[in-house]
């Protein structure tokens, strides 16, 4: 899969200098207050309000400061009950920001959670994104206790009565919000967080020839390269081949070099030993995956032995994709390296058929970072909780080519 590159960066994934606070997504139906209770939070009115339902036509996000939690994103979403073409569209738009969100909010009205809201709260679980509902309108229908042992008992979370209009327990509703949002949600998003700073000179480096499709970039090189701006970073992109001779008219030298894993061993020889080398693959999965588990994890695919089940989870449903693929290159590579008679299984993480995962004496994921890191760290975790060594194409890519330890460096603590 690929991605042309685009400076257009739209304001749900634009950065500010509040980049590390908490991101919440409001949704619900039609008319029920989202916009309303985004204002009742923020004590002010900055969001558009109207009596007719279907005003919020795209998610709009507001930066407000909340009690005892400081400052957060409230991101406004149209209905999850619009209809026709463009009723669909919206919907479709509103779900995307999911994989930018910490948590949600969860609006009802009049005791009703239907399939609607069932159908949301099944993509927040599988975002990984804890929620609340709130039952708005309270001052004219009080929740029912068939409706609060329907929420609270089915999906373990809190169920909240609140009117916009008198602002009922706000204070309640802050206090949950404090405990529940995720401590992940004040960490830096930033792809090469805590290595690079403003000014550094980063080389990104490309094949000899482009493979993918009208000489478009990659997806993980498009998200680099977009982190690498937004940090103000100086970046220089440099084809492989003339890479030695780009470098030795840098001053100063780049802080650090990227490379895709094909063309690592060839440039690693020509580059001095102490400048810090890594794979786009390298980078995407420390920012998507498991990472110290995977350092630990990886070496060990040297261990395996004949009739060892291999687990392999598939996170794309496109069979003509990139990362559909990798699951025969992964197959290959462990035969190749190990030389063992191994027994795969592969799996699409969304699937969630009842599976043993005793069997299996190693796991690998597969396309990762098309999915957000609370994803990956759900799907891995029934398997650490088992001791199951687990990894990522993209880590084992590297090991099994023999550069693993110096594409790691430079993430490690010197």
């Amino acid at each position: 899969m690929t991605e042309q590159l685009t400076f257009s960066f739209d304001a749900l994934k634009q950065p500010s200098n509040k980049d590390c606070l908490p991101c919440i997504g409001i949704f619900g139906r039609k008319n029920c207050g989202k916009s309303s209770f985004i204002n009742a939070l923020a004590k002010s009115e900055i969001a558009e309000v109207a009596k007719s339902a279907g005003t919020t036509k795209e998610p709009s996000k507001y930066y407000t400061e909340l009690e005892n939690i400081g400052g957060v994103f409230l991101i406004d979403t149209s209905g999850i009950d619009d209809y026709g073409d463009a009723g669909e569209k919206r919907v479709l738009n509103s779900m995307e920001i999911l994989n930018n969100i910490d948590f949600a909010v969860l609006m009802i009205t009049g005791n009703l959670f239907a399939e609607p809201e069932k159908k949301l709260v099944s993509k927040f679980q599988d975002f990984s994104i804890p929620f609340v509902v709130v039952n708005n309108k309270s001052d004219l229908q009080e929740v029912s206790s068939i409706t609060r042992s329907q929420v609270e008992l089915a999906y373990q979370t809190k169920l909240v009565e609140f009117s916009c209009l008198i602002r009922s327990n706000l204070a309640e509703l802050v206090y949950i919000l404090q405990n529940l949002i995720p401590t992940s949600a004040y960490e830096s998003k930033s792809i090469l967080k805590n290595l690079i700073k403003k000014n550094d000179l980063i080389v990104l480096t490309s094949p000899e020839r482009i493979n993918a499709p009208d000489g478009q970039l990659t997806i993980s090189q498009v998200e680099i390269t977009r982190d690498l701006l937004e940090n103000d970073c100086l970046t220089l992109f440099v084809k492989q081949d003339k890479l030695p001779e780009t470098l030795e008219q840098l001053q100063p030298k780049p802080k650090l070099v990227i490379l895709p894993t094909s063309t690592f061993s060839i440039s690693e020889k020509v580059l001095p030993a102490d400048m810090q080398l890594t794979t786009y693959g390298i980078v995407m999965a420390r920012h998507k995956g498991d990472f110290e588990r995977y350092i630990i994890d990886t070496p060990k695919i040297s261990k395996l032995e004949d009739g060892n089940h291999i687990l392999i989870l598939q996170t794309s449903v496109d069979n003509t994709s990139n990362e559909f693929k990798e699951q025969d290159l992964l197959k290959d590579l462990l035969i190749k390296f190990t030389g063992k008679k191994l027994e795969f299984h592969v799996l699409n993480v969304f699937e969630k058929p009842f599976i043993n995962l005793r069997q299996f004496q190693f796991a690998l994921i597969c396309g990762s970072f098309l999915l957000t890191k609370k994803q990956v760290t759900s799907i891995l975790k029934p398997l650490t909780e088992l001791n199951i060594p687990v990894s990522s194409f993209d880590m084992v890519n590297a090991y099994s080519h023999g550069i693993f330890e110096r594409a790691i460096s430079p993430f490690q603590a010197k």
